[in-house]
């Protein structure tokens, strides 16, 4: 009765309090897929822009998985981790040929798209359908961990066997939807890593953290692993009118989108003269200006030069895979975060 008494309190709390989001005033799987997916490494304040404009653009899995792949990219262009952009355009191809073009219903069948992880899963048949599954994110393992008083690692096997087997007992009687979004939303704005606000929580007096004055101990975060250092340098040419873009092929970041001719470098002591010869530029040019960059991913922080380049020769003979594009098709392009950095020193 207890446990009963929490969640409806919980319940309760999220009714009055959580955040009016636009993903949230609807039960379309697709709408909850794609925000979903765009807020895995995205702040809310910044995902709701990109997803009104991506769901105004592509409302439906058909004219998603009918889209041209540049288009997809483009719409998420600034978003990084340009695979899961891929894996969208990819996974809604599935479900036309997989599904008959029905979006799948249940946690196990919606696990089977590609780019689909157990959260995400468990989110749509949640949210979506109403499926009795825990939707466990960074969020909810926090909560989870000080609620229960977990004291193994979060990122271990063991936590989150343990972890979803408790919240899975913890929704009996629940709406599933409004449990797994409720926690989630605690987590966002109440649990927070530190300074928890435990005196306005809606699971506080339950919360085994709180009543053991251990907030500060639980959760058990590994240490994350130092990022590589990588060292790119470009060079942005002018020539004719026009500029020169070259479409990452390949694998890794970025792949199949667009930027400046670049060399990776060995260290952060490359000069021009080094890139042009790497690049295979023997004509003429003049410097009109030179920025340095400094763009952080997860695993990799990337340390960049651009060179603003002239080049007046319309004999100018492009590299395999170079572009000469004009103002209106060059911004057509889709492009990466460092690329818009780029791109403001023009």
């Amino acid at each position: 009765m207890f446990m009963q008494r929490v969640i409806q309190t919980l319940s309760r709390w999220y009714n009055l309090e959580s955040r009016d989001l636009p993903w949230r005033q609807t039960t379309d799987a697709y709408c909850i897929w794609i925000s979903e997916i765009i807020l895995q490494q995205t702040r809310v304040v910044q995902g709701v822009g990109y997803y009104n404009r991506f769901v105004m653009e592509l409302p439906n899995i058909q004219s998603l998985a009918n889209a041209e792949e540049g288009d997809v990219l483009k719409l998420w262009q600034g978003l990084g981790y340009y695979s899961r952009a891929r894996n969208l355009h990819y996974a809604a191809k599935q479900v036309m040929t997989e599904f008959g073009g029905v979006f799948p219903s249940t946690y196990k069948d919606i696990l089977r798209l590609r780019g689909v992880g157990n959260y995400t899963a468990a989110a749509i048949a949640s949210f979506a359908f109403g499926e009795k599954v825990p939707a466990i994110d960074g969020n909810v393992k926090r909560v989870g961990a000080r609620f229960f008083g977990l004291h193994a690692p979060i990122h271990t096997i063991g936590f989150q066997k343990e972890l979803f087997s408790l919240l899975f007992d913890l929704m009996d009687g629940a709406d599933p939807n409004v449990f797994n979004q409720a926690m989630i939303e605690v987590g966002a704005t109440l649990c927070l890593p530190t300074q928890p606000k435990c005196d306005v929580c809606p699971l506080a007096e339950a919360c085994i953290a709180r009543l053991q004055n251990l907030q500060k101990q639980i959760p058990v975060v590994a240490k994350k692993q130092k990022p590589k250092n990588k060292y790119f340098y470009y060079v942005d040419i002018e020539v004719g009118g026009e500029r020169v873009l070259v479409r990452r092929e390949g694998d890794g970041i970025w792949q199949q989108l667009y930027e400046f001719p670049m060399i990776e470098g060995d260290g952060p002591d490359w000069d021009l003269e080094t890139v042009a010869k790497g690049l295979g530029i023997v004509e003429n040019f003049v410097v009109k200006g030179e920025q340095s960059f400094k763009h952080q991913l997860t695993h990799q922080t990337i340390y960049a030069r651009c060179w603003y380049l002239c080049i007046s020769s319309d004999k100018f003979v492009l590299n395999d895979g170079w572009e000469r594009l004009n103002e209106a098709d060059f911004l057509l392009k889709p492009i990466h975060r460092l690329m818009e950095k780029m791109i403001k020193f023009t």
